[in-house]
């Protein structure tokens, strides 16, 4: 019995069995890939909202919570004239504010949007506490990619309103 046709055959019949699972296996790649990308932008919406929360709740703060309200109201005078309570709550309410900045920066949202850190900086240094608390609290922890947003900002702002 000649065995070479049947060797041809049976390795034909290999070379398409392998040909078919790797048309499979590629197939199931390509599976894996949509359901990944589904789940990253899932991530993504999930991580906008949480920003977007924690932004309200923290810009509502100036109005719900009394220690917050009141500080915030003095936010125009000197660092040095207000109370100790006051310097805390605002202080705080402030660096707060940068640690978000900088965390999103990390986590890399808006940073295609730079007018978004360019406004919130600007809510942060219009008034003179705030300026006064950048220049002397803020200025190295603000994250290096962002600080040229923050620089740029502080100079427009000491400008602007002669702080």
């Amino acid at each position: 019995m000649d065995w070479e046709p049947i060797v041809a055959i049976s390795q034909i019949l290999t070379g398409l069995a392998t040909l078919i699972v790797a048309v499979f296996l590629a197939g199931q790649l390509k599976l894996q890939s949509k359901s990944l990308d589904r789940a990253h932008e899932d991530a993504n919406r999930e991580l906008t909202m949480s920003s977007v929360s924690l932004n309200l709740d923290y810009m509502l703060s100036r109005t719900t919570r009394e220690e917050i309200r009141d500080s915030w109201a003095k936010r125009h005078l000197d660092l040095n004239e207000l109370s100790s309570n006051e310097f805390d709550s605002l202080t705080t309410y402030l660096r707060s504010s940068y640690f978000v900045a900088n965390s999103e920066w990390r986590l890399g949202r808006n940073v295609d949007y730079l007018l978004y850190y360019r406004q919130r900086f600007g809510y942060l240094m219009d008034f003179k506490a705030g300026h006064q608390f950048y220049n002397q609290s803020m200025r190295d922890f603000v994250l290096p990619g962002l600080r040229s947003i923050s620089e740029e900002v502080y100079e427009s702002h000491k400008e602007e309103y002669g702080f």
